[in-house]
């Protein structure tokens, strides 16, 4: 059994192997996340060296997540047959793939190519280090575990456009692909030694391919359907088709899930209103942080007219305070009902969502940052929080279906809300600017009227993403006035 191969492991390595194993993993994660934030602020680099626009140039962002949520409903399958380490090495072989693929791609579509295979390593390796805190760690010690892992979902993002932003100055942004490689190389190095093999108990049966294929198409679909609307109308046909097939597809998928003896997904989960509500918050906050992380650098980059250093600098402070606040969060968990803190968290990344709507040209480097820096925060207690109430609310034996399936849905929250913001920023930038030339009778914009246009789309859309933030605030309070009256505090609640 896989506890008696732990139990093993630490009488080999001693009390801190549980960290070890768990390191292990947040350093690949790590990695991961790396590279998918630190391409952000060298979109503007590639857009000129391939001469594609900001709408082709999104895909770079979008091929990694749509690759990473799929890749996340593997996760369990591969932990359960092949084991933790064996799984660990095999999302670090496609993330280092990716990775020397990026570094040496002669075509853009290649660096799409790169980017998915980035995701999908990063996409097996997160549900698992979620999946192993439950399997390491005793109940009342999980949070502050999930508090480590949490810290590195944000930091990672937080500090990898800083390093992107040096990299791309300094060097070439075609080393943003490889910078991340000697973690990767040390996340597997230590898997190798540290994390268990598979269980002496049989596997799952037969990788479910049809229904992985199935939520490919869905996903991809959907978002080439979302990207196909910013150049035609929603009723044009390259939309409808493209967004007919993902709800063909995403039928079929369900379909076939209800009746498969190996399913991606477990439906069964969704019938537990904890379970929902986590995902539903999960989904909600995942797409208002990775659009924030897409939206600041192109702000900085367009409206300020900032170097790739300076906009990547914007998101450091609020990775620092995460570093922080992440492990204090994590603890926490561990001592008072987790919808205390998701109420704390989500409240204040709706401000500070909100206060990014008067950001311009002229606004100082620590007012964006300083922003940034309370939304981060606010992270730093909705992410261990949530997972602590998302898996705590399903058996433990279903706990590595229940992350992958919370890490699915927080993933495809993320792809689409960047699609979204993405889609947003091209309407609206294109309605300023023709309001502009009209009032111009006809003139082309100056340089001064064209960020005012840019300045216009932004905070548009920084209000939107707030609006959007603040419906996670439903099945908060819902999870708030659900919760069982209780004399002793329950990590669990």
């Amino acid at each position: 059994m896989a506890s008696e191969r732990i139990e093993r492991l630490e009488e080999k390595y001693g009390a801190a192997y549980k960290w070890f194993a768990v390191f292990a993993v947040i350093i690949g994660l790590l990695a991961a996340i790396f590279s998918s934030t630190m391409i952000n602020v060298a979109l503007t680099n590639i857009m000129a060296d391939y001469s594609i626009t900001q709408a082709s140039a999104q895909w770079m962002s979008t091929g990694f997540l749509c690759a990473n949520a799929v890749c996340m409903l593997t996760s369990a399958w591969l932990l359960q047959n092949i084991g933790a380490r064996k799984t660990l090495l095999f999302a670090s072989a496609l993330f280092f793939t990716g990775c020397m693929i990026g570094q040496f791609a002669p075509a853009f579509n290649l660096l799409i190519f790169a980017r998915v295979l980035q995701g999908a390593g990063a996409g097996i390796i997160q549900p698992l280090s979620m999946a192993l805190v439950f399997m390491l760690f005793p109940e009342n010690r999980r949070g502050s575990a999930l508090g480590m892992f949490s810290m590195v979902i944000v930091l990672g993002p937080a500090i990898g456009p800083t390093i992107g932003g040096v990299i791309t100055d300094s060097l070439d942004w075609h080393f943003t692909f490889t910078a991340a490689l000697p973690l990767s190389l040390c996340a597997a190095i230590m898997g190798w030694i540290f994390l268990p093999g598979r269980e002496d108990a049989p596997g799952t049966g037969p990788f479910n391919l049809i229904s992985f294929l199935l939520i490919a198409l869905t996903v991809g679909t959907l978002l080439t359907g979302l990207s196909n609307s910013q150049f035609h109308s929603v009723t044009d046909w390259q939309v409808i088709v493209f967004l007919a097939i993902a709800l063909v597809a995403f039928a079929l998928f369900l379909s076939r899930e209800l009746r498969s003896r190996t399913p991606l997904l477990h439906l069964a989960m969704f019938r537990n209103p904890k379970f929902v509500s986590a995902v539903i918050i999960g989904a909600i906050t995942s797409a208002g942080m990775f659009s924030s992380i897409y939206m600041i650098p192109l702000f900085a980059r367009t409206v300020q007219m900032s170097d790739a250093t300076h906009a990547g600098l914007l998101l450091l402070p609020g990775g620092l305070a995460l570093a922080v606040v992440s492990p204090i969060a994590g603890r926490l968990v561990d001592l008072m009902p987790t919808h205390r803190l998701l109420l704390v968290g989500v409240t204040l990344f709706v401000i500070a969502a909100y206060a990014l709507t008067h950001a311009e040209q002229t606004s100082s480097y620590l007012m964006i940052a300083g922003w940034v820096l309370l939304s981060r925060v606010a992270l730093g207690f909705i992410l261990p929080s949530n997972s602590t109430l998302g898996l705590s609310s399903v058996d433990t034996q279903r706990v590595p279906q229940a992350s992958g399936a919370l890490n699915f849905c927080r993933m495809l929250g993320g792809t689409i809300g960047v699609n979204i913001i993405a889609l947003l920023i091209t309407a609206h930038s294109v309605r300023y600017q023709n309001e502009m030339i009209d009032l111009n009778n006809g003139a082309p914009l100056s340089p001064s009227q064209s960020v005012e246009a840019m300045t216009l789309t932004f905070q548009d859309c920084f209000m939107i993403a707030c609006v959007f933030i603040a419906l996670a605030l439903i099945p908060v309070l819902y999870v708030t006035f659900t919760a069982p009256k209780r004399t002793k505090k329950n990590p669990a609640d």
